[in-house]
């Protein structure tokens, strides 16, 4: 079920948006070096909101312990743990978000 993020530039703007699915899911779409990505909005340590982390060397930043997910694959090295991600795509220069196609990775590959 694809869901509508917004036009490119305006998710480029922004950065992070927050989309909402029919069962309450909020799922992060993120816009980083020209390319979108997207995982749950919830962080699975503590559930903190993800939106507020920061982005540092292609890592989405927790706010609350600073576990560091890769945008990719939402993988976290240290932990080995994963926070689960969506995919993503553009047509028509518009960005949507696949919220069924979550995806928690077993390996950072």
């Amino acid at each position: 079920m694809w869901l509508l993020v917004g036009t490119v530039d305006e998710v480029k703007k922004k950065k992070k948006v927050v989309v909402t699915t029919d069962d309450g899911t909020k799922i992060l779409v993120l816009a980083h070096n020209d390319n979108f990505f997207a995982m749950d909005n919830m962080c699975i340590h503590r559930e903190r909101e993800m939106h507020t982390g920061v982005i540092l060397k292609d890592k989405l930043i927790c706010p609350g312990h600073q576990w560091a997910f890769d945008l990719r694959t939402g993988w976290e090295s240290v932990k080995e743990q994963a926070q689960p991600t969506y995919s993503v795509r553009v047509s028509d220069n518009i960005v949507e978000v696949d919220a069924a196609s979550r995806n928690v990775a077993t390996s950072p590959n």
